[in-house]
């Protein structure tokens, strides 16, 4: 029968007596640290570190406070040579109360939420607008580089018709009074230019009617006015003609005016 194996025991540690040593440099005061660089909480006093920027806790509340002896380097850093801190058991005076501390933690706290609900002040620069697309019905007036649309689209309409006859002559489907997908893709080609181009010829139709009715008004209304010129000077002569009431001393009417009789 095999003898049991004994477990060994780990050694008992012997508790480290905490030192007396104090650093000879001048000691820190509580004042002179943020709300935010200085935790005051009872059991949980910590300072941020002057000289290495890390948490270090305060020990010794009741008695000489001082920052615990620690790396320049943070805990979670296992590094193989760490550096201690030249702060490590320097004094620090907590010349400042935790109620007055908490008061002031409370406030930084309220006004960084009032800050960050303002609304930024920077003012954004609306976009510079570009011309105004072409209307949808004005498509077919204008063509690339200001060509006339209606000279553009005449060879396309013509390459088209010519692609649907040459298709139809070589595809025996089309050819016999089917449609393959080429032939329908060309058909609808041909379509939507014959389309533009029927567009393009009623606007420069409608464009030629109204240049003319531009250019006739001026000769319409010169015409009208030789027309009734006279009969207008024959009114006109006759009204200077009319003679003047008796007891009245004014003059007869004038061309043009109207003589209106006052009330005495």
């Amino acid at each position: 029968m095999a003898a049991p194996t004994v477990e060994p025991k780990a050694r008992k540690r012997r508790r480290k007596t905490r030192t007396k040593n104090i650093s000879t440099l001048p000691p820190l005061l509580a004042s002179e640290f943020t709300a935010r660089q200085i935790d005051l909480t009872p059991a949980k006093e910590h300072v941020i570190c002057p000289a290495c920027e890390n948490r270090t806790p305060i020990t010794g509340i009741l008695g000489t406070p001082v920052l615990v002896p620690h790396h320049t380097t943070p805990y979670h850093h296992r590094t193989t040579t760490p550096r201690r801190c030249s702060n490590s058991n320097r004094r620090i005076i907590l010349d400042i109360m935790t109620e007055a501390w908490r008061a002031e933690l409370a406030e930084r706290a309220e006004e960084s939420a009032a800050v960050a609900s303002r609304r930024s002040t920077k003012v954004v620069p609306r976009p510079k607008r570009g011309p105004a697309p072409t209307p949808v019905h004005r498509l077919a007036e204008h063509g690339p580089q200001s060509a006339p649309a209606l000279p553009r689209l005449i060879p396309l309409l013509e390459r088209a018709r010519h692609a649907v006859d040459q298709h139809r002559a070589a595809c025996p489907l089309c050819r016999a009074g089917g449609r393959c997908d080429a032939g329908r893709a060309l058909e609808f080609r041909f379509a939507e230019t014959n389309a533009s181009c029927t567009i393009a010829r009623e606007q420069l139709h409608h464009q030629e009617h109204r240049r003319g009715v531009s250019a006739a008004a001026p000769k319409q209304r010169r015409s009208q006015w030789a027309a009734v010129l006279p009969a207008v000077r024959d009114t006109d002569t006759r009204r200077a003609n009319v003679p003047a009431t008796p007891g009245r001393p004014e003059a007869p009417a004038q061309a043009g005016t109207v003589n209106v009789p006052t009330t005495a």
